[in-house]
């Protein structure tokens, strides 16, 4: 695949961003689960605050201890929070369609993610994709197509939240790779907790202002009473955040996006053992297959030449 761009990695940087990206889907898959299998008992952005209070905390505590107040500090402001934004929307999204889909299969529609990357790239970094590119893509798209199998009777509205989530994942790897490679990845990863406590606390005053909110739904509940074991999971998902949040940053700073985005694509693995395990979804043979065809999709990309 051969991809232009003015600033390339070194191949140790890929060799580390794809080892970062690698761990960081393996527990953000793990995290996403838990939400998954716990989420009933709070609201979205009930949990999307709570949980970022924790890993901002956790954060802030760590750079300040390591780095000092510099430790903080960002160079392109504007971009920085734009990246964190996008993220912040393609959390929420994910995480509203998680209810109503099967783990894997909301995984397989967010795992568009890798062809919006190279559309993305193309149109507004000016990249080039060979011939090789493109059927890594083309595949890619077919397997999510064949996961999803998008009849009349599968492609309800509650799917296109996790492909929007594909759109806005790609479209903050493309701002982090091209204008943040100069940031500190804790920084970024602040920011970003940052981003999802003001996203989240505007979300609560817009629900109790307009009066939606539901006290049986994750998406419209406002602030449901949570146990003692709920706050320890919202314990746990903020360290959980706060390390993914590190790594992922790191990941695209190192390597490429395309790159990165591809070795992404272990989160479908990891979402089809977790929906098996925890939730007792035993992916079909056509969903195995679609998998198997984004998987090999990642092989064609990453064994392109041009990838640096």
């Amino acid at each position: 695949m051969a991809w232009t761009i003015g600033h390339l990695s070194p191949r140790d940087g890929r060799a580390r961003g794809i080892l970062a990206i690698l761990t960081g889907v393996a527990l953000l898959s793990a995290s996403d689960a838990l939400v998954k299998r716990s989420g009933d008992g709070f609201g979205l952005a009930q949990l999307v605050l709570l949980r970022s209070v924790v890993a901002a905390s956790l954060l802030a505590t760590w750079l300040l201890i390591a780095r000092g107040v510099r430790g903080l500090h960002l160079a392109r402001v504007g971009w920085v929070w734009a990246r964190s934004l996008c993220l912040a929307a393609m959390w929420l999204c994910y995480y509203a369609a998680l209810p109503a889909m099967s783990f894997a299969l909301a995984a397989a529609c967010y795992y568009t993610s890798p062809a919006w990357m190279a559309l993305l790239g193309r149109c507004l970094l000016g990249m080039r994709i060979g011939g090789r590119g493109w059927a890594a893509v083309a595949l890619s798209l077919a397997g999510v197509a064949l996961a999803v199998s998008p009849a009349p009777d599968t492609f309800t509205p509650v799917v296109l939240l996790p492909l929007a989530a594909g759109g806005f994942y790609a479209l903050a790897g493309i701002i982090t790779w091209s204008r943040c490679q100069a940031e500190s990845p804790g920084a970024m990863a602040f920011t970003l907790n940052l981003s999802l406590i003001g996203v989240a606390a505007a979300g609560l005053c817009l629900l109790s202002f307009i009066g939606l909110s539901g006290d049986d739904s994750f998406v419209l509940s406002v602030w449901p009473r949570l146990a003692p074991a709920q706050w320890r999971l919202v314990l746990l998902l903020g360290v959980l955040l706060a390390v993914i949040a590190t790594v992922v940053a790191a990941a695209y700073r190192l390597a490429p996006t395309p790159v990165v985005g591809v070795f992404d694509t272990a989160y479908l693995g990891f979402a089809a053992l977790w929906g098996a395990l925890l939730f007792g979804e035993v992916p079909t043979s056509r969903e195995t297959l679609g998998i198997g065809m984004i998987a090999a999709s990642a092989i064609l990309m990453s064994g392109a030449r041009g990838v640096d």
